[in-house]
């Protein structure tokens, strides 16, 4: 259970002239903790470091964006600090119903065939947007093949003690078939959302029309591709290939290996970050996942 009281207390010390009526959780990450307040707004408050970091540069970026998007993006009204001198922000709940990971597969083919257009219009929205605007507002600019060659290390040092000889064996040759291959290190780097999963999705009610898109702390510039990674982990291959199609994408079948080798790094991730926090049960939903995975791509990339 968590308590509203020091979350509450930082609202009022920041923002003395809000009435505040009603106080409820809506979600938690790693990175930050979200309450609804008087039932239309917003008010997220980061947990660390990095999550304050994270929340400074959606404060610097999302006016631009939202300039440039048709979907409604989180507007902050407030911005404040903490006691600890991390972020807090505050914004108007945008309108329409967030989904969960795996919501989509309750959707009809015509719905899901919308989501793929105005997702793939979305995308390219961001990517209109230039990287030197990005990085003026302080978006940092990711070398994909530099970060995984370290994950490679952590993997080997920390991962592979607890895996046998056949998924060690698969691991590595993830690795092998990313950092090998030479097409995969060809792209002209573009400001992507970078966390484009279906729970920050925003729906109509009625017609599942996409509405809106929230958690913009994970953008930077780097990799297009990476923009589908989340796709493609929660929503599958069909709705990733659609949408590569709709992106124009002349290789749909090369991309979307790709991606599946970015679905792979990011379980391992999920593992290490259990280990870290000796979270057995992220270790062993890691684990369970990357099982499942590998039986399904054991060929693909």
């Amino acid at each position: 259970m968590v308590n509203h009281n020091p979350y509450i207390n930082a609202l009022i010390r920041s923002f003395p002239q809000f009435d505040i009526q009603s106080f409820h959780i809506l979600g938690e990450g790693m990175m930050s903790i979200v309450f609804e307040v008087n039932n239309e707004w917003a008010f997220r408050f980061a947990k660390n470091h990095q999550g304050s970091l994270d929340l400074e540069k959606e404060i610097k970026v999302l006016p631009y964006i939202e300039s440039t998007v048709s979907l409604s993006v989180p507007h902050f009204d407030f911005v404040g600090k903490q006691e600890n001198g991390l972020y807090l922000v505050g914004y108007k709940k945008l309108g329409g119903m967030l989904l969960e990971e795996h919501s989509i597969t309750t959707f009809s083919k015509a719905e899901v065939q919308s989501l793929v257009q105005s997702l793939s219009l979305f995308i390219k929205q961001m990517q209109s947007i230039p990287v030197e605007v990005a990085r003026e507002r302080g978006v940092p600019a990711i070398s994909l093949k530099t970060k995984i060659l370290e994950l490679d290390q952590e993997v080997k040092e920390k991962v592979f003690p607890r895996l046998d000889e056949k998924t060690r064996s698969y691991v590595s040759s993830r690795f092998q078939a990313y950092l090998n291959s030479k097409d995969y290190h060809d792209y002209q780097p573009t400001f992507i959302h970078g966390d484009l999963s279906p729970n920050h999705f925003l729906v109509d009610h009625e017609t599942k029309k996409l509405t809106g898109i929230i958690d913009f702390g994970d953008m930077c510039i780097s990799d297009p591709d990476y923009e589908l990674i989340y796709i493609l982990e929660d929503c599958g291959k069909e709705i990733t290939r659609d949408l590569l199609s709709s992106l124009e994408e002349s290789k749909v079948e090369d991309r979307l290996k790709k991606i599946s080798c970015f679905v792979t790094f990011d379980q391992l991730r999920y593992i290490i970050e259990g280990l870290n926090r000796s979270d057995r049960t992220w270790i062993q939903e890691g684990l369970t996942e990357l099982k499942r995975e590998m039986q399904e791509n054991r060929d693909e990339c």
